[in-house]
Order: structure tokens, then C-alpha cells, then sequence
């Protein structure tokens, strides 16, 4: 029979039934992962062999506590690596030195199951219909989750941790809770292993500020505290960072946390110069150097500058400092053609990222066999009436491609529909827009955080679950806008 189309649950937890149909679908996407990692084996990326490389460091001895090695080479393990992901490999090739990538792999899923729990428990405190809250379980779980989660790298990690703090605080601001300082505090603590596994998530996590405000203001009492208790989520952090800068320092003779801005900034400016070379025009050793490698406008260039740099004697942390300033400076110098950089790096593609199960599939391929398993959207249209199999994939993932731009769009659009509504007073429901306002904040927060100096898709796996289940809600508003019941689905 017909149900009543749910409108809002933010009094009471996900029912019976619905947490029966959650967990079964995410009990099917475990399996589903754990066939995908039986037929192909974990991922291997290109920055897994630096981890790897960390992780021999720490079970060798201590003297990376105390050595820096900024003398060996332009970009040191060491330096430019955060230290979390490989002491967690170290501790695995403590249990099974043979073993030890399928032991962190299975540790990755463990942590994405928590991640599409709290996810579920969103889905259930938004009112979504189970069967459209199953398929951003699947969604999610199939898309970004399936890749990175099979990867050898610090993506699921970081990204599992910042969805778990992101669903969660969103499920308490829903039921009017108030941002308790234990709360703050836990949630600071998980933020803080996951920067030890990222240390963008440092910068990133200033946006969780506003979540965290739109919580204190529609907590039901102790407002002021829910204010209060933003300052102890940072706490950890910043020490933590104080900590890692502070011990740096000892064994460098520099404070900073890692010196990986010597590329992440020099990318982006190695980006602008492609559209304009007065970028690279000046007369210190970085531009100089620059003018002489860059030709094609590609990472290995930016590689290769470090490399000459430090055969000019520079060490990593003055490299990343000199790539610092200059790209600050740039901005100063070139904003219109820094402005083109960003918004050059945004690019269509993002608005599929929402649902890709085949595109997901076939990128694990890739990364772990060094082969796609079939051809890509593009060539599958060529031969897609030359074979059978071809135009079945073609169809699959134009299918696909459909489903994920129609929910970015209601994703995109959706929450500034529903905010100007609220302030028009043409709604009641303060706290659901106010939530997927706040999320949709992070989200182009973190999107226009990497377009600053560069992006590749993986890096918005922590914010693309929220557009998800936000535009998967925007859709269901639009087909039950004028209906008491829905039909069976």
C-alpha cells in the first residue's frame, strides 16, 4: 500500500524497517568491495611508493625522528609527508610483512562502512524515502568509496573521518542538539588524525565553522555553548600542528608542518602560466629556473624545477616557502590571470561525480592493472554499434552520467531555493535548510580550495556524499511537491 511521504524525522532515529533495508545495502556494497579487492588485489598509485618508502623508515630505526635527509634529495620522504598514513602502514607490516597492503585496504573498508552508517542515519533525519535513501547509500558506496577504498593512499582515511564528523553534526543540528564541549572535542580529535593522514584538511576544516554555526544557532537551548564549544573542536588541531611544526624545527632548523607546497603552489602557478607567461617573468631563481623547464605545463616540469633548485643548493622547506611567496605575490601581480587558473581547473565532468558506479569500476582497472577494463565513455560511443557489449556499457554509463548531473543540478540549485524561501518565511522547516545550506557551503568550499591551485575528483570525496543525499532530496521535493502519498516504489 501507499506510504505517507516523509517529511521530516528530526524528533526520532531511522525506523525498524528502514534501518534493516540501510544495512543490508551497505552489507551488499562490503561484498561487493571485497569481490572487487578479490579479483584485482588493493590499488597501487603512484604516492604509494612514498609511503611505503616512510613506513621502512619508521621500522628501520630512529633516526628519521632526528633526520631530516633535506641533503638527499629535493623532495625528501620524510619532509613532504605527512606522518600518520605510514606509521598506520608501518603497524601493518608489523602484523604480515606480506599481507600488510590487503590489511590496510580491509581497514579502509571498515572505516567507509562507519562513514555510510552516519551517512544512513542522515539520509533517515532528512526525511528521504528509504528506497531513495538505498540508493545514495549505493551511490556513495559504489562511486568515490569503491576507488579510494581499494587505493593504497590517504583518501579514504581523511575522507571517511571528515564524512563521519560532517553527517554526524548535521543528524544533531536537525534533532536541535547543542554543540557539547565532549562532542567538540571528539570531533576535533577525529579531524586531527585525519590531518595527520592530510595536511590540507588543516586548512579544509576552517569551513566545518560553518556547520558548526548554523548548530549553535538553532540548538534548542545552550546556544552560547554551541559557540563556545567551536573553539575546543580546534583545540587538538592546532596542537597537534604546534607539535609537528615544533618538531620539524628540531631536526631542520625550519618550522613548518610538511613541505609540500613546493609543488601544490608551484602547480598552480605553472597552471596560469600556461594562459600567461609574464607569471614566470621575473628575475629570481624560481622564475628563471621555471622559464628553463616549463614547456609543456606538466607536473614532471614542476618536478623538475624543484630539482634544479636544489642543485642550486635549496633544501625542501625554503623550496616550498619560495613556491609560498611567489604564489601569493602572483596574486598580487596577475589576479586576473590567477582568477582564470581557478576557475580553469573547475571543470564539467565534476557535475557527474555524484553517481558513477561504472566510471568508478573501470578507474580501479586502471590504476590496478595498468589497463581499463573497457573503454571509456568516449570510445565506447564510437564503437557502440559495432558491439553488443559496447553499446550495452555505452548506455550503462550514459545512463549513468543522466542520474548524476540531474542530482548535482537539484544539488546546486536546491539550497539556494529553499534559503531564499526561508527568508521569505514561506517555510517551516528552519533547520533542514539551514543544514543542507551549511553542507552545500563546504562543499563549494572545498571545490574552490583546491581550484586555488589544483584539483583532481578525488579530493572532493569528502563532500560529495553530502551532494548527494542533498540533491537526491531536492529531487524527491520536486516529484511529492503536491502530493499527500507517493507511490510504491
Amino acid at each position: 500500500s501507499a506510504v505517507s511521504l516523509p517529511v521530516s524525522s528530526h524528533s526520532q532515529g531511522p525506523v525498524s524497517d528502514d534501518r534493516k533495508l540501510y544495512l543490508s545495502v551497505i552489507f551488499m556494497i562490503i561484498l561487493f568491495k571485497v569481490a572487487v579487492l578479490m579479483i584485482w588485489g588493493p590499488g597501487i598509485a603512484p604516492d604509494t611508493s612514498g609511503y611505503a618508502r616512510f613506513a621502512t623508515l619508521i621500522l628501520e630505526g630512529r633516526d628519521w625522528l632526528t633526520n631530516a635527509a633535506l641533503q638527499d634529495s629535493a623532495i625528501p620522504t620524510t619532509v613532504f609527508r605527512m606522518a600518520g598514513y605510514p606509521m598506520f602502514i608501518a603497524l601493518t607490516q608489523l602484523v604480515s610483512a606480506e599481507n600488510w597492503q590487503w590489511i590496510v585496504v580491509l581497514s579502509q573498508f571498515c572505516l567507509s562502512v562507519l562513514s555510510l552508517f552516519s551517512l544512513s542515519r542522515l539520509v533517515s533525519e532528512l526525511g528521504i524515502h528509504p528506497w531513495g535513501g538505498a540508493f545514495c547509500l549505493v551511490s556513495v558506496g559504489l562511486s568515490f568509496s569503491l576507488l579510494l577504498d581499494n587505493m593504497i593512499l590517504t583518501d579514504s582515511f581523511a575522507t571517511s573521518i571528515l564524512v563521519i564528523v560532517l553527517s554526524e553534526n548535521a543528524i544533531a543540528t536537525l534533532r536541535g542538539r547543542p554543540f557539547s564541549f565532549v562532542q567538540a572535542l571528539f570531533f576535533g580529535v577525529l579531524i586531527t588524525v585525519a590531518f595527520l593522514f592530510r595536511e590540507g584538511v588543516a586548512t579544509l576544516s576552517i569551513l566545518f565553522v560553518v556547520p558548526l554555526l548554523i548548530r549553535a544557532f538553532v540548538a534548542e537551548k545552550h546556544g552560547w555553548r554551541s559557540g563556545a564549544a567551536i573553539v575546543v573542536f580546534f583545540v587538538p588541531l592546532v596542537l597537534v600542528i604546534q607539535v609537528y611544526a615544533s618538531w620539524n624545527e628540531g631536526r631542520t632548523g625550519y618550522r613548518f608542518v610538511t613541505s609540500g607546497g613546493q609543488t601544490v603552489y608551484l602547480q598552480g602557478l605553472v597552471d596560469a602560466a600556461e594562459k600567461d607567461p609574464r607569471i614566470f617573468s621575473g628575475n629570481e631563481p624560481l622564475e628563471i629556473t621555471a622559464r628553463d623547464h616549463v614547456k609543456n605545463f606538466e607536473f614532471s616540469e614542476v618536478l623538475a624545477i624543484q630539482a634544479s633548485l636544489f642543485q642550486q643548493g635549496y633544501v625542501a622547506p625554503e623550496l616550498a616557502n619560495m613556491s609560498k611567496q611567489k604564489y601569493f605575490r602572483s596574486w598580487v601581480e596577475y589576479p586576473g590571470s590567477m582568477l582564470r587558473m581557478t576557475f580553469g581547473h573547475i571543470r564539467e565532468n565534476y557535475a557527474a561525480l555524484t553517481f558513477r558506479p561504472l566510471g568508478s569500476l573501470r578507474q580501479i582497472g586502471l590504476w590496478i592493472n595498468g589497463e581499463k577494463p573497457w573503454p571509456d565513455y568516449r570510445e565506447l560511443r564510437n564503437d557502440m554499434f559495432n558491439n553488443a557489449g559496447a553499446f550495452c556499457l555505452f548506455i550503462g554509463e550514459m545512463l549513468e552520467r543522466i542520474i548524476a548531473i540531474a542530482i548535482t543540478i537539484a544539488f546546486v540549485i536546491g539550497p539556494i531555493v529553499w534559503v531564499v524561501l526561508l527568508c521569505l518565511g514561506k517555510t517551516e522547516s528552519k533547520r533542514e535548510r539551514l543544514v543542507c545550506a551549511a553542507l552545500w557551503v563546504v562543499y563549494f568550499g572545498f571545490l574552490f580550495a583546491h581550484a586555488l591551485v589544483h584539483v583532481e575528483t578525488r579530493y572532493l570525496a569528502a563532500v560529495v556524499p553530502s551532494s548527494t543525499l542533498i540533491g537526491c532530496l531536492g529531487i524527491q521535493k520536486i516529484i511529492f511537491r503536491n502530493k499527500l502519498v507517493e507511490p510504491k516504489f
